[in-house]
């Protein structure tokens, strides 16, 4: 019976690779988010705006394009 669904069988593989997918598609539609709010405002892309907690708030400028991102892909995805 080859094909089935294991629901009985705990499986690492395919959970760790489950949370690699999923971390995955959220980064890289984040990234695309960035992207264009970037493109709309003509502002220089930056990992920072992604990975940097500093900049992430709503009292500069480029704190609320990314923030503006963030609730975007939480819309898309959500």
């Amino acid at each position: 019976m080859a094909g089935q669904f294991r629901s009985y069988v705990w499986d690492p593989l395919l959970i760790l690779s489950q949370i690699v997918l999923m971390q995955t598609v959220y980064y890289g539609s984040l990234g695309l988010w960035l992207a264009l709010v970037d493109a709309l405002v003509r502002s220089s892309p930056s990992l920072d705006q992604m990975f940097d907690a500093e900049i992430l708030g709503f009292s500069t400028p480029p704190g609320r394009l990314s923030m503006m991102s963030f609730i975007l892909n939480a819309l898309t995805w959500g």
